[in-house]
């Protein structure tokens, strides 16, 4: 029985991650989004009420870049911004409008997975899928170490 040759788990899923994002970063712009503001309203739409900080620590994206793009998802009503006890701290909280467009855009990102992966079987894809939340919830796995 010979070995297998490993290849480097990033050669395996860079290619599916760059084709992820373009699949996300088109269905972002057809309702009017780019992909991170995509990102800021699911992600606030997860977890209602926490703060612009912790969104982005959580997307991993620029404390500085998320204001702008919260201006303009509250601007489309899709987001309120609310102070809590720290008038310098605002919370995100996902309007229904948002909701509803967060949704649409998520549906279009399935769907577009779902032909993406087409080849696999059905138990392939969900494997594929328990697999990745696995690695991402393992306690050692953090992908915001450096």
């Amino acid at each position: 029985m010979t070995r297998r040759e490993r290849r480097d788990l990033l050669e395996l899923v860079g290619p599916l991650a760059r084709g992820l994002r373009r699949i996300e970063e088109r269905s972002a712009r057809a309702a009017g989004l780019s992909m991170w503001q995509y990102a800021v309203l699911s992600a606030a739409s997860r977890q209602e009420g926490l703060s612009q900080t912790e969104v982005a620590d959580r997307l991993g994206y620029s404390r500085n870049r998320i204001i702008g793009d919260l201006d303009l998802l509250q601007e489309r009503g899709l987001v309120e911004r609310r102070t809590g006890s720290d008038r310098r701290r605002h919370h995100i909280h996902v309007t229904p409008a948002g909701r509803e467009t967060a949704a649409e855009v998520r549906a279009a990102i399935w769907t577009a997975e779902d032909a993406m992966l087409a080849h696999l079987p059905g138990r392939t894809r969900e494997s594929l899928q328990d697999l990745l939340e696995q690695v991402l919830a393992a306690p050692t796995s953090s992908t915001e170490r450096g």
